[in-house]
């Protein structure tokens, strides 16, 4: 069986267990597969990995979408910011290529974010998303692309999120577009 499709099995296996594993030891333990995939040569098909003049420059793909989990690959476009956002449920993101910046913040009071940690995550690297503690964004500080596998409990598509400006103010809810290979 290819690497992504066995990694898609276990998935599967993980989250429709009878006896699931709560989201923190689900995410850690699916980031402890997602170690494994993106550690080896060529994860996902080629086409996957590159940004598309037809879609802005972007690159944002479904590798597999269940009721369970889903998997996409996103490539970074040289100088992307992706601001302080939420994503309302567990994850792992696993970097294929390149590096990427990510920073973690806390939310306050006044409905601001406050950067509290900072990461920067090179190929094999896999940052895990825990909900009530998701608060991150993500920069593409180098002049290549970069690739990553982001895989999460729940379909982002049109899922009601939470935005914060590069600054940390001004939280606005959002949903995420489509992906675009579906």
């Amino acid at each position: 069986m290819k690497p992504l499709q066995q990694f898609i099995h276990d998935l599967r296996d993980l989250t429709t267990a009878e006896q699931r594993l709560p989201d923190d030891a689900l995410a850690t333990t699916v980031g402890a597969l997602l170690e494994e995939l993106v550690a080896r040569p060529d994860p996902i098909p080629a086409e996957f990995t590159v940004r598309s003049a037809l879609h802005g420059g972007r690159g944002r793909y479904i590798l597999h979408r269940s009721p369970t989990f889903t998997i996409s690959s996103i490539v970074w476009a040289p100088g992307e910011v992706a601001p302080p956002h939420t994503h309302e449920t567990w994850g792992a993101i696993g970097v294929i290529s390149n590096r990427i910046e990510e920073r973690r913040y806390e939310l306050h009071d006044d409905d601001t974010v406050r950067p509290v940690e900072n990461y920067r995550h090179d190929h094999g690297a896999v940052s895990l998303l825990i909900p009530d503690d998701d608060i991150h964004s993500m920069h593409n500080l180098t002049d290549t692309d970069t690739v990553e596998i982001h895989v999460y409990g729940k379909d982002l598509t049109g899922l009601v999120r939470r935005r914060w400006t590069v600054e940390g103010r001004d939280m606005r809810e959002f949903s995420s577009g489509k992906y675009m290979n579906c």
